[in-house]
């Protein structure tokens, strides 16, 4: 017996050695990571061509006009705001008045000279001067005189030359190869153009714009510079190709591409490909200034634009291997260590389902009594707004818009006949939303109907007495509580007999519209109800004789918070004023309806912030 259980112990490992160096699963392991291989190779291989491509196009298109066009925009700019400043000299009456009386006015010439000053201190610039024709004295430099120029000068030719050139502003260039630094004087003539009498304006440097140049350009071999006519570079982000030529650098026929291009200022970046002496392919753009003669070049090796794609090739042979790795672990765990994996996925998966029904069985049930909660407050909350009959009753013509912002919210509008000539209506926010806001509505509208019971007929009494009563009602209990309660409400005593309406607020404001005049009867600043408020705060009420075809309006800060339009703005009281107004002539239901269509509108697809009441009426 003891053999024969030796010769199954020993048959069983040699089956469990067939099992784990089956030749079948190895062939298919190997099959499957040859198959993965080649995918991962052809997809690295399209991806680089199409990356490269791309990366090319978009340098053609996108990388090098922008550069270009940021440089010549920049190199405008600084020229243009000096043209600009070079007038401003020019035009200055005090500063004509000391030319023109040869500088023997001191009090002018303290005024010009501290000009000249500030003008060059303010905008940064290299120099600003003025030299006279009329006494051929050069003043610059921090107001000082430098000289007095002679047309036997050389040095003097430019001034001679700007006054006989008959421009209003003229443009003179000058590289100083000791300054390392290209320098643009504007040459604004003084007085009459065609008789001028003297030569004013400001110089300015572009080492600045050199700056600028560094930060633009990419990669180590990559050159950007600025050109004359003649192809001399006058700034380049290395200092030392500054007084030099372009064809120092560049092969002589994409030189005179370059240079005998006479497209105006306006044409658009033009990109040039050639090679070099070494074989590389270089990709060239350049661009005319709008200001000069002069154009912007940027020079870059294509395999410093596309060196990104060596950093591609290299991840993707680096993932490939990665993935292939991974996958053959897969297999062989697969293979050889999960035994019946899928019969326990689905025992557990038929488990989790069983719970899931459960639940959402249980969560629906829950969910239909809290609507059905809702639903019966939203009908206790309709039973104690006014119904069109009791509307109707007391207004010619009235309309409501009432959108709480869910089922029920914190919003309503009250009214209440007295006799047959004497009503009250209000309109009242209070604090919260939902179902805490549509009870909150409830208890004010009680204590309201309480309050005008016991005789009160003011409406500041009435709203003093109810911050009374509120304060009293939620907050005697409430001692170290995080809630606090309370509303802002408007109320109106309409007294028929006299033609008189009487106003009190508590930040909620009446709008009338009179003779296609809108007026704004305010409430007050505060609140009622809340702990901070006074309990013996005061209102004032606000008098308004009644004439005929007028039309008034209360509503809650929800309408004007609303927010909407491009912007994302609240639609504010502006709007408001400008929707009343537009309405004069419009009966009250016609207007209700062009109320809720310009919310709509404002709104877009913007959800709703808040409670939103808008009462309008008009009297018999």
């Amino acid at each position: 017996m003891k053999g024969n259980s030796g010769r199954e112990l020993q048959d069983l490992g040699r089956d469990t050695d067939n099992i784990i160096y089956d030749r079948g699963t190895v062939r298919v392991v190997a099959l499957a990571c040859v198959i993965i291989l080649l995918a991962v190779v052809v997809t690295g291989s399209i991806s680089y061509f199409i990356t490269r491509n791309a990366v090319v196009e978009k340098l053609k298109t996108r990388d090098l006009v922008f550069i270009i066009e940021s440089i010549s925009a920049k190199i405008d700019g600084r020229i243009d705001r000096a043209k600009e400043t070079s007038l401003i000299l020019a035009k200055d009456p005090a500063l004509i008045q000391w030319v023109a009386g040869a500088e023997t006015d001191e009090r002018l010439g303290e005024y010009a000279k501290t000009k000249i000053d500030q003008i060059a201190r303010s905008y940064d610039y290299a120099n600003s001067f003025v030299v006279s024709a009329v006494t051929n004295h050069y003043w610059a430099e921090g107001s000082k005189l430098m000289q007095v120029m002679s047309p036997a000068d050389p040095d003097a030719k430019w001034f001679y030359d700007a006054l006989n050139a008959g421009k209003a502003v003229d443009l003179n260039i000058d590289y100083n190869s000791g300054r390392q630094d290209t320098f643009v004087f504007l040459n604004a003539l003084v007085g009459d153009v065609s008789q001028p009498i003297a030569v004013t304006g400001v110089g300015l440097s572009l080492k600045e714009i050199a700056g600028e140049f560094q930060r633009y350009k990419f990669g180590e071999k990559s050159n950007l510079w600025l050109v004359d006519s003649r192809g001399k570079i006058h700034l380049s982000d290395n200092l030392e190709h500054n007084g030099r030529y372009l064809q120092d650098f560049v092969p002589k026929d994409v030189v005179s591409q370059v240079i005998g291009d006479k497209a105006g200022a306006s044409s658009a970046t033009r990109v040039i490909e050639y090679k070099n002496v070494q074989g590389e392919t270089v990709d060239l753009a350049y661009q005319p200034t709008k200001s000069t003669d002069w154009k912007v070049v940027f020079q870059i090796p294509r395999s410093e634009s596309i060196a990104l794609l060596g950093n591609i090739k290299f991840n993707t042979a680096v993932t490939g291997l990665i993935t292939l790795t991974l996958m053959i672990f897969v297999f062989f765990i697969v293979s050889h260590r999960i035994a019946d994996p899928l019969k326990r996925a689905l025992l557990l998966t038929k488990e989790m389902e069983k719970q899931v029904s459960e639940r959402t069985r249980e969560l629906a049930q829950k969910n239909q009594e809290i609507v059905d909660s809702i639903d019966y407050a939203k009908r206790l909350q309709e039973s104690i707004l006014a119904t069109p009959a009791e509307l109707g009753d007391v207004f010619a013509d009235y309309f409501v818009l009432w959108r709480p912002r869910d089922i029920v919210g914190g919003d309503f509008y009250w009214v209440k006949r007295i006799d047959a000539a004497t009503s009250f209506i209000a309109l009242a926010d209070c604090t919260g939303h939902g179902v805490p806001g549509a009870f909150m509505t409830m208890a004010v509208n009680t204590l309201l109907n309480h309050i005008v019971d016991e005789n009160y007929t003011e409406p500041a009494a009435i709203l003093a007495e109810l911050n009374r009563r509120v304060k009293e009602t939620l907050h005697r209990n409430d001692r170290g509580q995080m809630t606090d309660d309370g509303l802002d409400i408007g109320i109106c005593r309409l007294d028929q007999r006299k033609r008189q309406l009487s106003f009190a607020g508590a930040k909620i404001c009446l709008y009338i519209n009179s003779e296609s005049q809108v007026t704004v009867l305010k409430g007050g600043s505060k609140s009622i109800g809340y702990r901070r408020s006074a309990r013996n705060m005061e209102f004032s009420s606000q008098s308004w004789q009644i004439k005929s075809g007028d039309k008034f309006y209360l509503t809650t800060d929800g309408y004007v918070d609303q927010n909407g339009g491009e912007k994302d703005y609240p639609l504010g009281r502006k709007r408001l004023l400008q929707i009343i107004s537009g309405q004069s002539r419009e009966a009250m239901s016609l207007q209700g309806k062009a109320f809720e269509a310009a919310l709509r509108e404002y709104m877009g697809t913007e959800a709703q912030r808040d409670d939103i009441t808008v009462v309008g009426f008009s009297l018999r």
